[in-house]
């Protein structure tokens, strides 16, 4: 394909065909940035205040406001008491706006009354409060001069001169709880667990020693059963199928030492020939 050439080859000499200036040429850019003065200050500065002013307003109305206060409190807890219990307590707290209720706060509240284990509270706009209860169950009371019905954790739900209720059995320490008090309180409730119901209705009370020696004493027996917490449910089975052949064997027991695994050590109270003392006595 041809190409024209416009520019004749022909011309004389010394003639420039383009001639750029000698003299620098000064370009011009033009500034973005905007002068910002007095009155647009002035104007910000308003607006701010106004902005302020309508939000303050606003938050004023809200807290205040008769539709945003808390009417119908909701409580679910599995025990009439335990919700009673609640009731009353939030009468003399009322939560008052919701939107100001603070949930963390009354959580904690809630929990640190006798007999709540857990609590969930939950707002429901405009004016409604969720609470759900957990309740703390009681496990055995803890003679400390009084008897405190307790649950696993240690946690007091009432207290009383005697225990009104046999179902729990009685826990004490020949330290009077001095030390460790909720890990003693803890393997109690745990070596109960192990038993079943009817099997741990027969246990009375449970004697913390020192060297993580436990006296355990039974229902309608008089013979202490020693033990150091270790298996405890077999050893108590193992007691209960062979304390009438030993008796017969040995007369009265005064106790039975399980903690030597595949040994049984019992001193018998009284001796079949007379009345003195007997002495302690390995049996199988």
């Amino acid at each position: 394909m041809a190409v024209e050439n416009k520019y004749p080859f022909n011309l004389p000499a010394g003639t420039a065909v383009f001639h750029r200036s000698v003299r620098p040429v000064k370009i011009r850019r033009q500034n973005s940035r905007a002068a910002i003065g007095l009155k647009h200050l002035a104007v910000f500065a308003v607006c701010f205040i106004l902005l302020f002013l309508g939000v303050a307003r606003l938050y004023y109305y809200l807290i205040t406001c008769e539709a945003l206060k808390i009417k119908n409190i909701e409580i679910n807890a599995s025990h009439p008491e335990l919700k009673e219990l609640v009731e009353n307590f939030l009468q003399s707290h009322p939560p008052g706006n919701i939107l100001l209720c603070n949930l963390d706060y009354l959580r904690a509240n809630l929990i640190s009354l006798p007999g709540v284990k857990e609590a969930r509270v939950e707002k429901v706009l405009p004016s409604t409060l969720r609470i759900e209860v957990t309740p703390r169950i009681p496990r055995v009371y803890v003679h400390r001069g009084l008897y405190f019905l307790v649950d696993e954790e240690g946690r007091v739900l009432q207290g009383e001169v005697d225990p009104a209720n046999n179902e729990f059995p009685v826990v004490e320490d020949e330290d009077y709880f001095n030390q460790a008090y909720e890990e003693k309180v803890r393997t109690a409730c745990q070596l109960l667990s192990e038993l079943e119901p009817g099997m741990r209705k027969t246990v009375r009370r449970i004697v913390f020693k020192s060297n993580q020696k436990m006296e355990i004493e039974l229902v309608e027996d008089p013979v202490l059963l020693i033990i150091d917490g270790q298996n405890f449910r077999e050893k108590i089975l193992y007691y209960l199928e062979n304390r009438d052949s030993w008796a017969r064997l040995l007369g009265p027991l005064e106790y039975v030492d399980l903690r030597i695994e595949g040994r049984v050590y019992v001193k018998p109270l009284e001796l079949n020939a007379g009345n003195t003392r007997g002495e302690k006595k390995e049996v199988s």
